[in-house]
């Protein structure tokens, strides 16, 4: 007889480690991510930890790479879902990132400080963020509105991370509402 329960899907060992990761970040701050907290967090062993990240910098990568990947998955999906509805991309695109917010505020500050020490490791997302700019830049009647839209939802983030609250929510819907429609304006 066959087993009719529904399986979760298992996460892979480096999955695991890097939630590990993250919740060592935000509970402890990045200066108390080290390879020994992370084991600890895990429940893997040294040797485990280290066979998928051979350093803390690898690790630090790691985390990084994910957070990249996750944005580029919802970018394209918010893309391809705009285009099945005859939506502008670009507008859909600024919703996404307007309405996104994938990681808490402690692991974002950790990372920005890991960056500090090493400012390679925002290499992946300077690349993300252009590619993604020229592209959507290159696909609107106006590419100097669509550049003044991307620094403006560019400093609602930075306003986030550093918690600095000078919107109420409903100011903040507003502000991201119009910045979706003087996206969507004609030129």
């Amino acid at each position: 007889m066959a087993n009719t329960e529904a399986k979760t899907p298992r996460s892979s060992a480096r999955d695991v480690i890097l939630d590990a990761a993250e919740r060592v970040v935000e509970r402890d701050g990045a200066g108390r991510l080290t390879i020994d907290a992370v084991v600890r967090e895990s429940g893997f062993s040294k040797g485990g930890v280290l066979y998928n990240f051979p350093s803390k910098l690898e690790l630090i990568k790691g985390m990084v790479a994910r957070i990249v990947d996750a944005v580029h998955y919802d970018m394209e999906q918010a893309r391809k879902d705009a285009r099945a509805a005859g939506r502008s991309e670009l507008s859909a695109l600024i919703q996404v990132a307007c309405e996104k917010e994938p990681h808490s505020q402690s692991l974002m500050m950790g990372l920005l400080a890991a960056a500090a020490e090493h400012p390679e490791l925002l290499d992946p997302v300077r690349g993300l963020m252009s590619r993604l700019r020229e592209e959507l830049v290159e696909s609107t009647a106006d590419p100097d509105m669509a550049r003044i839209v991307f620094l403006a939802v560019d400093g609602l983030h930075f306003a986030d991370l550093l918690g600095m609250d000078f919107l109420s929510p409903d100011e903040r819907a507003r502000v991201e509402a119009r910045l979706v429609e003087m996206i969507t304006e004609p030129k």
